[in-house]
């Protein structure tokens, strides 16, 4: 019995995708074929750094599906999706996403298709339908928070989540909904080790039809199993960027103006998905990572319930 390396749930004939999955994500039914290698991405960097970037080690290229040949093809510009191959110093990076993507799914957070597929180096890469494009191209316009609240460059960690909060509620045209949906976001951020989600991780849609939002999740990921000591968070939650408990996301919720029951409500909702999590944990990860994510995520649910 084999899993949808999409969404992780068993396929009923023993396939590696649902073709429900595979529909979603890129409008075929096929897997597509991918016949570049990591080597080859930095090459196509090297020679495109304006159209192609490298966050850190992360690499992300810009790509889509050619209908005709069903191969994935790396773009200058018109791109749908968004390529990240196995970076040499994070290993299972690309499962590391996809994992938690399907955990936030699983969540209710709004999350857009996404998959793991294989590269011709026998690595795994994770290809990301993105929000601000159709599989024809068309643009939907996007901006960051960096860009909304006028940061600087280089300045993405520079910031707090109360800021961000205050943003979305001044821009969204559902208010409301938006800033549930961003704290249980943070909140989830703590209890998964995500401490690298800085302000051009947050961002909202503005259609054409002036309904702006909070756009769905994007680079959700455990940062912690990699990085020991990063910060608990990128942006400053409660003035504090370590040692948070409890009381802070409260504070940060009094600060947002969620309503107390909402608030409740939200957190209660995480605390008891902790079971949920851990058994999603299975084998998408090596065993010595799983046992440390689970390490990570019993410590952040024992500080999310300690006054």
């Amino acid at each position: 019995m084999n899993k949808c390396l999409c969404c992780r749930k068993t396929t009923a004939d023993g396939s590696y995708y649902h073709k429900s999955c595979l529909k979603k994500l890129f409008g075929s039914e096929k897997p597509p074929v991918i016949k570049f290698d990591t080597a080859d991405l930095v090459s196509e960097i090297s020679k495109n750094a304006g159209k192609m970037s490298i966050s850190g080690v992360q690499i992300k290229a810009s790509v889509i599906l050619n209908k005709k040949s069903n191969i994935i093809e790396i773009v200058q510009s018109g791109g749908t999706h968004i390529l990240k191959p196995e970076p040499f110093e994070y290993p299972e990076l690309p499962q590391n996403e996809n994992l938690f993507m399907n955990i936030a799914e699983v969540l209710g957070m709004e999350v857009p298709p996404h998959g793991l597929f294989d590269m011709p180096d026998k690595k795994k890469c994770y290809i990301i339908k993105r929000f601000d494009r159709s599989f024809a191209g068309e643009k939907t316009h996007v901006e960051d928070m960096a860009q909304l609240l006028e940061m600087p460059p280089d300045s993405k960690y520079e910031s707090s989540i109360e800021k961000v909060g205050r943003m979305i509620r001044k821009v969204s045209k559902r208010p409301f909904l938006d800033l549930i949906n961003f704290y249980e976001r943070v909140v989830f951020c703590f209890l998964i080790g995500n401490g690298d989600m800085h302000l051009k991780n947050w961002s909202v849609i503005l259609p054409e039809d002036g309904n702006i939002r909070l756009s769905p999740c994007y680079d959700l990921i455990s940062s912690k199993l990699y990085l020991s000591h990063e910060d608990e968070t990128a942006l400053a939650i409660n003035g504090k960027r370590n040692n948070l408990k409890i009381s802070d996301f409260e504070e940060l919720a009094n600060f947002l103006e969620i309503d107390g029951k909402a608030t409740l409500n939200s957190l209660n909702k995480l605390k008891s998905a902790k079971e949920t999590i851990i058994r999603i944990l299975d084998d998408e990860l090596s065993p010595e990572r799983i046992k440390k994510l689970k390490e990570i995520i019993s410590d952040r649910y024992k500080r999310l319930s300690e006054a």
